[in-house]
């Protein structure tokens, strides 16, 4: 092999190494394109988490609202109860006293 044979066959392997080198420096640029695309994702994921935990903790205030005023119709509702208990006993009263007063006119008709 003389001189110009060797630095032709140099020149040959320096092509392809600098051709290597282009094709992995394209790869690098599209994996760091490809890692910001994941950040930006992974931003995303993380700012939707937290519109889901600020939603959940909405919710659970809400639930928390409507347990309460379940608890107050439950109160009213037994409150209600016991005044219509009341007043059918006198109603009940009241019956007995016109059934009363009925025998009476009915005795003094007579």
């Amino acid at each position: 092999m003389d001189d110009s044979q060797f630095k032709e066959l140099v020149l040959q392997q320096l092509k392809i190494l600098t051709d290597g080198q282009g094709k992995m420096e394209t790869r690098l640029t599209k994996l760091e394109q490809g890692q910001a695309q994941l950040v930006e994702g992974q931003t995303k994921l993380e700012q939707s988490q937290i519109v889901l935990v600020e939603s959940q903790t909405r919710l659970e205030q809400s639930q928390a609202k409507l347990e309460q005023g379940q608890a107050r119709l439950e109160k009213g509702q037994k409150a209600i109860h016991n005044e219509l208990k009341y007043i059918w006993d006198d109603i009940k009263k009241l019956d007995n006293r016109l059934c009363a007063q009925e025998e009476k006119l009915a005795r003094q008709s007579r």
